[in-house]
């Protein structure tokens, strides 16, 4: 993941979190809600100022937006006994099936 998507992807994950619109980020940040819009579909890559901006406008140190999320490990595990869940299941049928077949 590049340092500008993982920026961008902590903006909207914060802003999301603290019920903040585009529109009331933007205007903290003395921006045009279109560039929030845009940013967050990676259309504008902002500057180091306006990163400072949404950061004070957001309540969080500015370093805090350029750190990688930390996976989540507890959902990972849960996807990953589904996953085997459901492979074990279309397995037995796929086995079954081919038994009627033979």
């Amino acid at each position: 993941m590049s340092l500008e998507r993982t920026v961008i992807d902590n903006i909207k994950r914060i802003r999301k979190e603290k019920g903040i619109t585009q529109e009331q980020l933007a205007e903290a940040c003395n921006t045009a809600t279109s560039y929030i819009g845009l940013m967050e579909i990676y259309k504008n890559v902002p500057k180091l100022s306006t990163i400072e901006r949404i950061a004070t406008a957001l309540g969080v140190e500015p370093q805090i937006l350029f750190q990688k999320p930390e996976r989540d490990t507890e959902s990972e595990n849960k996807i990953e006994k589904i996953k085997d869940a459901v492979m074990s299941a279309l397995e037995k049928e796929l086995v079954h099936s081919l038994r009627e077949v033979i």
